[in-house]
């Protein structure tokens, strides 16, 4: 994986098999002047209208600054202009590009964006860290038997880590086969903070997809899921 930041960082030529991450951190000061303008014209006229529907001046930033990101990112990497670049649902909703010879995914969370792009499927999440007093039940309601076991074994110390690394791993794993969080049980992922990140099950997953953490701002924890070149064309 290598790691950029944009705007600063054009898009790169990838080596087969590379996998690039851009991450745009923000502090939702707002727009300078003209900048909102600027970054609607990379937008579709769907996005734009969908843009001017959020009441909430924080919520429309991050959007029109995640859309015009993705859409810049990808524009250069297909050679064509931010808005030309067609973006489809697959059967499960996941957004695609037609022919799927570039694929991505992008993740958010307040004044931060994440867009990876990989040669096969992918997926990110990002998430700020902070204290869960509900972990536990969270755990207990969407995790798995053996990850519930391990989370009572974390030290209380580790917990609230603990519980960001399972989250962030499985989604950014569910993202990447297109299914969503609405099957948490597609995969069994290591919780414990000090620990390498790692798919422990079910074998279809396991065995499909590997896995990266790092932290993209010192209060945020990202996952990276990328499919195995064996298993790129039967996941999904």
């Amino acid at each position: 994986m290598r790691r950029f930041s944009w705007p600063d960082d054009p898009f790169a030529a990838r080596a087969a098999g590379e996998v690039h991450v851009w991450t745009w951190a923000f502090g939702h000061a707002g727009f300078a002047d003209g900048e909102e303008a600027e970054l609607r014209r990379d937008l579709t006229a769907d996005e734009g209208e969908r843009a001017t529907r959020y009441r909430n001046a924080g919520a429309r930033e991050q959007f029109v600054r995640t859309r015009a990101a993705l859409r810049r990112i990808l524009g250069a990497g297909l050679a064509c202009g931010p808005g030309e670049v067609e973006i489809v649902p697959n059967a499960d909703g996941k957004p695609m590009l037609p022919g799927g010879n570039l694929q991505f995914n992008v993740s958010h969370t307040d004044g931060v964006v994440l867009v990876a792009v990989a040669d096969r499927p992918v997926g990110v999440d990002v998430e700020r860290l902070r204290e869960m007093p509900g972990a536990a039940g969270l755990v207990e309601r969407y995790f798995s038997d053996a990850e519930r076991r391990q989370f009572a074994d974390l030290p209380a110390s580790a917990r609230t880590m603990g519980f960001f690394r399972g989250w962030t791993c499985k989604e950014a794993v569910l993202k990447g086969i297109g299914c969503g969080v609405r099957e948490l049980d597609r995969c069994v992922v290591e919780l414990h903070p000090d620990a390498p990140p790692a798919i422990h099950g079910p074998a279809e997953t396991a065995g499909g997809w590997q896995l990266l953490t790092w932290q993209p701002t010192p209060d945020t924890l990202a996952a990276l899921a990328v499919a195995t070149r064996n298993a790129a064309g039967r996941v999904g």
